[in-house]
């Protein structure tokens, strides 16, 4: 008989689960995802932890699932939130990076709608990487790229 825990079943078989992150107000984090990027809840739940009660929700689009978590007594480290670059220093999760076709299509989308841009259209390496970055409504920094930029990057060394 053979043993299959190994063979793709164990770490070989890994994919994306969820993106999974703290805010400060559940109910406002789900519906600026959903306003924004058309996320949509998937579920809704309450645990318990030696702090209190956590609420947990999962929102997803597009195959992408994001757990946003509403921690009693959550501290903001604001380090962590440093403006850019300087956002950098910090051991820790940087922004959440998505990907469009058509990255002016999509600055301009946010922008009628109110999103907070930290830039727009800019190059990260070069002539490759355009991209514009945003914020949540908790200061979560979120970089979207024009898909057809990435190609190449690994000639960049």
């Amino acid at each position: 008989m053979k043993n299959e825990t190994y063979e793709n079943r164990g770490l070989a078989s890994f994919s994306l689960y969820n993106i999974a992150f703290t805010v400060s107000s559940m109910d406002k984090s789900i519906k600026w995802y959903g306003d924004i990027f058309g996320f949509k809840l998937i579920s809704r739940t309450t645990f318990s932890v030696p702090a209190g009660s956590v609420e947990a929700a999962i929102i997803e689009r597009g195959g992408l699932r994001l757990e946003l978590l509403e921690v009693p007594n959550a501290e903001r480290i604001d380090t962590l939130f440093a403006e850019v670059p300087l956002h950098l220093n910090v051991i820790g999760n940087k922004a959440i990076v998505l990907q469009v076709d058509d990255i002016a299509i999509a600055t301009r989308e946010l922008e009628e709608i109110g999103v907070t841009l930290v830039w727009r259209e800019q190059y990260l390496v070069g002539d490759k990487m355009l991209c514009t970055m945003i914020q949540d409504v908790d200061g979560n920094k979120i970089n979207i790229f024009q898909t057809d930029t990435l190609i190449g990057t690994e000639d960049s060394n």
